[in-house]
């Protein structure tokens, strides 16, 4: 006979997470899961300001990382504002592609939002998360 405890799975709603996780970083973006582009984790629209996440993940370590890297890309658009975001992003884009690199992958800031992430994962959310 199995055990009902061990049937019992707590299930991390992901949708309220990712919203607390914004809040906590005094955002304002808004949260959708399904819109991402191509094989990204996620991806940022900063014309809305909206991050949009896939349905799933293969961790709660991969959901959290995903959701702050995207949260560094909404605070830079909320300290530069959108137009000059935008400006910016694009210049790290073709500074790459100049350099025979990929846009989005060797972006200075992807690379940015993707250490800040996993940075801020370690220190304030790993054990919170297990």
């Amino acid at each position: 006979m199995i055990k009902l405890k061990s049937l019992l799975v707590e299930r991390l709603d992901y949708q309220d997470t990712a919203e607390q996780l914004v809040k906590d970083y005094r955002l304002r973006s808004k949260v959708k899961f399904g819109k991402v582009k191509g094989t990204n984790k996620a991806d940022y629209d900063w014309v809305n300001d909206v991050i949009n996440l896939r349905k799933s993940y293969s961790s709660v370590k991969e959901f959290i990382i995903t959701v702050l890297h995207e949260i560094d890309h909404a605070n830079d658009r909320k300290k530069m504002g959108a137009k000059k975001y935008e400006r910016e992003y694009q210049a790290a884009g073709d500074l790459a592609v100049n350099k025979g690199r990929d846009f989005h992958d060797d972006n200075a800031f992807e690379e940015k939002a993707e250490r800040w992430a996993r940075k801020e994962y370690s220190r304030k959310w790993k054990l919170k998360f297990k």
